[in-house]
């Protein structure tokens, strides 16, 4: 194999590999900007939830309860979840693909019943007390959703409607009649607020420009190796390889009074130069030989 071949080969797995590391870290880079504005939209849309349902909670229920009576249970003005959720459920129909859920193991609306990630979830909170916030990456229908999750504590106030079911309100049972959502504990998380961002679209996005890129730069770098190769035959290969036949021939004998002639002013030329000069030498010598 030739130098030049050598050479070329070496630098085209140079070049490949530094097409694709570099699409590599583009992507891991706008993949993490993706997560990072994820989660920005993510924490606006959270935050928006919970406020919507302490506002429920601190302000329209007291004001339902006086004026429909304490045993009356309407979870559209009442219910702190129940609002959260359909101001969650009416956005999700602007913004297709977000989706905000209150992730209950013992739900009283099946609609809140955690699925086998958000039961995973919910039981890491109650196994670190401290925690107030987790996040992360997930599949769902085939796609995939950055999620954020922040949990839910039963509080004193919760248990009149989520404690003992016989001291509920009778018009909460009659709305949701089934057997849960009751025997709460105080302070345990029973929940988890869960804020889903669509983020598939933008990761593939991401990956298309990430090979665009490597493909890219690998036909670059066969671009520049084909210039380089055809380069390297006329200014260095093609003058060598003339250089090694002028040599095979005066080798044998012939060719001794032929001036060599430098192709080109460089390191080639400079080549050509000494060789004619050793060819002057021999030429000298073999006169020198003759006359003694």
């Amino acid at each position: 194999m030739s130098i030049k071949t050598k050479l070329n080969l070496i630098l085209l797995t140079l070049g490949i590999v530094s097409s694709i590391l570099i699409a590599v870290l583009n992507y891991v880079d706008a993949r993490n900007r993706i997560y990072e504005e994820a989660y920005n939209r993510a924490e606006v849309i959270n935050s928006f939830a919970l406020a919507a349902r302490t506002y429920t909670v601190k302000t329209m229920r007291p004001l339902a309860i006086q004026i429909a009576g304490a045993d009356k249970f309407h979870p559209e003005i009442m219910g702190g979840f129940f609002v959260a959720r359909a101001i969650a459920d009416t956005f999700a129909k602007a913004q297709p693909g977000y989706t905000f859920k209150q992730a209950t193991l013992d739900p009283v609306n099946s609609a809140n019943k955690a699925d086998a990630l958000e039961t995973d979830i919910i039981r890491t909170f109650n196994s670190n007390p401290g925690s107030k916030i987790t996040k992360g990456i997930v599949k769902k229908g085939g796609s995939s959703y950055f999620y954020l999750a922040r949990p839910v504590a039963a509080k004193k106030n919760c248990l009149k409607c989520h404690g003992d079911p016989d001291l509920a309100p009778a018009g909460r049972k009659s709305r949701y009649p089934g057997p849960g959502g009751y025997n709460y504990k105080e302070n345990s998380i029973i929940a988890a607020f869960i804020t889903y961002v669509p983020v598939n679209k933008a990761l593939s996005q991401v990956k298309i420009i990430a090979l665009k890129t490597a493909v890219i730069g690998i036909i670059s770098i066969l671009l520049i190796l084909a210039v380089l190769w055809f380069v390297l035959g006329r200014m260095v290969t093609k003058p060598v390889l003339k250089l090694t036949e002028l040599a095979n021939t005066i080798s044998r004998g012939k060719g001794l009074h032929n001036k060599l002639e430098p192709p080109t002013d460089n390191e080639i030329g400079e080549l050509y130069k000494s060789f004619d000069r050793m060819r002057k030498s021999v030429v000298r010598l073999i006169k020198m030989v003759k006359k003694q």
